[in-house]
């Protein structure tokens, strides 16, 4: 197959790796193919493409969301091939040609075709980013039912990870019948164990035991963690990529330099051999799970708010204010690092390695791209320190501060007072949370985000409420 992206200006600065795509078969399914897909898993599997070892592991890249088809027709247009640059502290930029999803399939529009790629014995492994929200389950790790998304799954439609599956798995256990690993990449703690959890209950919920049975039997569901910083896609960028190598990509992705990716040793069926690329084999991930979720994740979430209620357009401008700088610092200090205790990861050594790279002013990673979706990030992200610190006997002042923060920021957007884009797809479920007393009672005590912890440790309520006043004084 021709390359889609040729360079015509400047090739010497563009690198690929050396492998034909012709003798690439797809071995990979990959359901949600975003900017971070682009820029982390699809980079480590087309380098691994390069190797012998590597060419049964083509990645097919499926869309399951309506709204995002029009970006992904145009993706199948470039053939599944675009750059991605990737911006060093000091500037230095370097640009790699990335042709790993050597098949597109828009699963809003063709399903069937999903369908059969899952069901393919030639497909080892199914692989997801859809969120942190795109797996429905509560508290309790219970699968919201009565959403009306999983709800009009159950009956057939086609709007989440889990109804994809559910179809590619049935069909695999009726045709080719092999084993298979199912790898969730979201930002989720323990995310194998969740994804389990949810497709499990999904399964019976469809009343389909003998499935559900199968997949028992013959697929696995490793834990893994994830980590590069991946802004939202900008034309700045896509500009610099046209004009610079004469071609015509409008999917240009661009990601920091510093990437991770530790996956659980865990495969129902065949294993890539990632760790040729730099991927680490772990039996256990949860150490760096721990550190990334609680460190980079929390301190983004914690700090992004109060950036946006200050007006910042981007993160790193967050890390050059005097203030949010020693806010993250004392964040970690104070309260994620002691609710983690003892690690085998260098929790202070992690530290200064994320402030680095918060402070990256190349990145141009957006204030109201980290804002998206906070219903369902505090829960995962930030809720393991605020507990973690009253189980240790103390006030998580700096973690209540940020949640304080977050919850003026909704009020303030809601209100027209800041001008920015705030994409909650869960804000039926924050109705409850009214800009007045009651509002924050509801807010303090919702079991989804915070658990038992009003309950446990009755002070937070009164120290949540302070921290909202605080708060609401400040940023007037």
């Amino acid at each position: 197959m021709t390359s889609f992206l040729v360079a015509t200006r400047n090739p010497e600065q563009l690198s690929a790796q050396d492998y034909a795509r012709k003798d690439i078969q797809p071995g990979v399914v990959h359901l949600g193919v975003g900017a971070f897909h682009r820029a982390h898993q699809a980079m480590y599997f087309d380098r691994l493409l390069a190797l012998p070892e590597g060419k049964k592991w083509g990645l097919t890249g499926v869309n399951i969301r309506p709204q995002d088809s029009a970006t992904f027709s145009r993706f199948s247009e470039q053939k599944g091939e675009y750059i991605l640059k990737t911006m060093a502290p000091d500037g230095a930029a370097e640009y790699e040609h990335i042709r790993s999803i050597v098949h597109q399939i828009d699963g809003a529009k063709t399903p069937n075709e999903v369908d059969a790629a899952i069901a393919n014995s030639d497909t080892q492994l199914v692989t997801s980013t859809v969120t942190e929200g795109g797996y429905y389950l509560d508290e309790n790790r219970v699968l919201m039912l009565t959403h009306p998304a999983i709800k009009a799954d159950i009956d057939g439609a086609r709007n989440t990870l889990y109804a994809f599956l559910y179809a590619g798995l049935k069909m695999r256990s009726e045709t080719s019948k092999a084993k298979i690993t199912l790898l969730c990449c979201d930002n989720l703690r323990h995310n194998g164990e969740l994804l389990e959890t949810g497709l499990m209950q999904f399964l019976m919920a469809k009343n389909d035991p003998s499935l559900a049975a199968w997949v028992k039997e013959n697929v696995s569901f490793p834990c893994a963690m994830v980590d590069r910083i991946t802004p939202k896609p900008s034309p700045i960028h896509v500009q610099d990529v046209q004009e610079r190598f004469g071609i015509d990509d409008e999917m240009t992705v661009m990601g920091e330099d510093f990437v991770q990716w530790v996956i659980e040793d865990n495969f129902a069926g065949e294993k890539p051999a990632l760790d040729l690329v730099g991927v680490q084999f772990v039996a256990k991930v949860d150490p760096y799970e721990e550190a990334k979720i609680r460190i980079l994740n929390a301190g983004h979430t914690c700090v992004t708010y109060q950036a946006a209620l200050k007006g910042l357009t981007y993160f790193d401008e967050a890390m050059r204010d005097d203030e949010l700088k020693q806010y993250f610092t004392d964040f970690i200090k104070q309260d994620a690092i002691p609710a983690i205790g003892e690690s085998i990861v260098d929790l202070n050594a992690y530290f200064e390695i994320i402030a680095a790279r918060f402070s990256n002013t190349n990145i141009g990673d957006t204030v109201d791209r980290i804002c998206t979706d906070g219903y369902a990030k505090f829960p995962i992200f930030v809720y393991p320190s605020l507990v973690g610190v009253y189980r240790l006997g103390k006030t998580p002042s700096k973690t209540i501060q940020g949640i304080a923060c977050w919850f003026v920021f909704i009020h303030k957007v809601a209100s027209g007072q800041l001008d920015i884009q705030y994409h909650e797809p869960n804000a039926a479920a924050m109705t409850a949370f009214t800009n007045d007393d009651k509002g924050v009672h509801a807010f303090a005590t919702d079991p989804y985000l915070w658990g038992t912890v009003a309950k446990d440790y009755p002070s937070f309520v009164t120290d949540l409420t302070q921290a909202i006043q605080q708060a609401q004084l400040t940023y007037q």
